[in-house]
């Protein structure tokens, strides 16, 4: 793959640009789109760890992603200034890559379902073992069937993007060709799903990525399966440093974890451990100790991950990198210390696996309600007058219709779940339980 194709700022349903600016570049523009769109937004009552937290602190997915924006815009510019030191003759402003990895990273969240990861799950499970769930599955072909049945935020992200914000346009939001492939964790079909079970272009925007990928000249393995852009190992690593130190601080604002384990957490990842404490020790307050290390920890990573996206450049650039860069940093071993404790002492507390259990239980019974109305259309050719009343709440874009196949229609009640707040999907599952009438 060649740089100076790569930073291509091509639009996905536009030949050329049709707006001229000289003070906001194509990619600064790209970042506008983002945070001005409803899907962003919506993030602001969205899960990242605690769901419905009733602490101020604690984040959500909305300050997550400006968080991971705001370290991926660093690292982005860390590499940028390195690329035009290396290739002086490349067509490249350095803050360039900056832009568009902050971008992709604001967006990086922005399919996720309400109630953070467990609600992906919630989708996967009923689309396997639910009895409405399985038999929209059997009403689709496998390439379909794996849309659902592995369901992924990062698909549902890019779907967002391409179709859903927008969708009178060809390519949706129309984002540069280089902030959608940076965006793009896993570029390649539900059909070329690995161990990890992940994949991130669903089989109604395929043609579409395929367009972007040809406008980059990214490296096709198979069909529908193409190596990643090397800005979105950046993406990924700016989203795995935020996600695991920031949690770690989530944690101890909890009490779940203690200031001295957070303290020994983060002073091993930092090189100059010396210079670090004493000026710790000169802090006052323990909430500002805590944040003077977040923020050394996070700086310390930042500058090895670009370090090791230079050292393994060519083989990025050849679709031969096969790792993360936060897995290759001289700190891998800390950094994975840190993550281990965050698991356990974080994503597995009681506080976020009693309000998961109650999130099953909201998004089932949604899916199923909305399930029905597919199944009935599909089996039927029309609706009956409950199903008719349940069209009716339903926005425009997310009615299931005569007119669309199976696939369309379930793949509107998937954008519909995964679009919801988290206060939206208990208000919904209020009102079709009833629960909502008894209150009045």
């Amino acid at each position: 793959m060649k740089w100076n194709k790569l930073l291509s700022k091509q639009r996905i349903g536009k030949e050329k640009s049709d707006y001229a600016d000289k003070d906001r570049s194509e990619f600064q523009r790209d970042f506008d789109r983002i945070i001005f769109s409803s899907a962003f937004r919506r993030l602001q009552d969205k899960t990242q760890v605690f769901p419905l937290s009733r602490s101020d602190y604690v984040r959500t997915r909305l300050t997550h992603s400006l968080e991971t924006s705001s370290v991926g815009r660093s690292l982005g510019n860390m590499v940028g200034s390195r690329l035009v030191e290396k290739y002086p003759d490349l067509d490249l402003i350095s803050s360039e890559p900056g832009t568009v990895v902050a971008t992709a990273c604001l967006a990086h969240d922005i399919g996720n379902p309400p109630f953070g990861h467990s609600g992906e799950d919630v989708i996967r499970d009923w689309f396997q073992s639910s009895e409405i769930g399985s038999e929209l599955c059997s009403m689709v072909d496998a390439e379909q069937r794996n849309d659902f049945i592995w369901f992924e935020g990062n698909a549902q992200g890019l779907r967002n993007i391409l179709a859903l914000q927008r969708p009178y346009s060809k390519g949706g939001m129309q984002l540069t060709c280089a902030t959608l492939a940076a965006f793009t964790k896993y570029p390649y079909a539900s059909g070329h799903i690995k161990d990890k079970k992940k994949f991130g272009v669903f089989a109604s925007e395929a043609d579409i990525y395929a367009e972007v990928a040809e406008h980059l000249g990214l490296i096709e393995l198979e069909e529908k399966k193409w190596v990643r852009h090397p800005f979105a190992y950046l993406v990924e690593a700016a989203d795995d440093i935020c996600y695991h130190v920031i949690d770690i601080e989530d944690g101890h604002r909890l009490d779940l974890i203690s200031f001295d384990e957070l303290r020994s957490i983060f002073l091993d990842i930092l090189e100059n451990k010396a210079d670090i404490i004493d000026r710790v020790d000169r802090i006052p307050g323990k909430k500002e100790q805590v944040e003077y290390l977040r923020a050394c920890t996070i700086n310390a990573l930042v500058e090895s991950s670009c370090g090791v996206f230079f050292d393994h450049e060519q083989e990025i650039l050849a679709g031969e990198f096969n790792s993360s860069l936060t897995e290759e940093i001289r700190k891998a071993k800390e950094f994975s210390r840190l993550k281990k404790v965050a698991i356990e002492k974080v994503y597995n507390s009681t506080e976020v696996i009693e309000t998961e259990a109650a999130a099953y239980e909201v998004l089932w019974k949604i899916l199923d309600f909305l399930g029905r109305i597919v199944i009935e259309i599909h089996t039927k050719g029309k609706l009956g007058a409950k199903c008719k009343k349940s069209v009716k709440l339903l926005p425009e874009l997310y009615a299931p219709s005569t007119e669309a196949t199976v696939y369309q229609n379930t793949q509107k009640i998937v954008d519909y779940v995964s679009g919801m707040t988290d206060t939206f999907a208990v208000r919904t599952f209020n009102k079709i339980s009833g629960i909502s009438l008894l209150r009045r």
